[in-house]
């Protein structure tokens, strides 16, 4: 039948695509170093921001803005950061 040869030239399930490649794994090392990083261009941004303020360079609402905007970025951090902390520290406990 016609189903029967489109079947065969389908791939098996649970093969991996010849596409994909190794090199576009991101390592999660590298993606906390990536986030980190961002949320302290956002804090510079923000002194920046604070700067262009004093001088009349800016808004004050937009410097707000920037501001909030590194500010929440940075409770974001430590909260995640605490998770981590609480969960390392559960894992801890688990008696072997």
């Amino acid at each position: 039948m016609r189903i029967t040869s489109e079947l065969s030239q389908l791939p098996e399930i649970g093969s991996k695509p010849a596409s994909i490649k190794q090199e576009n794994k991101l390592e999660f090392g590298q993606l906390l170093k990536d986030a980190l990083y961002g949320v302290n261009d956002q804090i510079q941004q923000a002194e920046q921001a604070a700067a262009m303020l004093v001088k009349g360079e800016i808004e004050y609402h937009d410097a707000m803005i920037i501001t909030e905007k590194a500010n929440l970025a940075l409770q974001l951090t430590l909260a995640i950061r605490n998770k981590i902390q609480e969960a390392y520290q559960e894992i801890m406990r688990i008696q072997v």
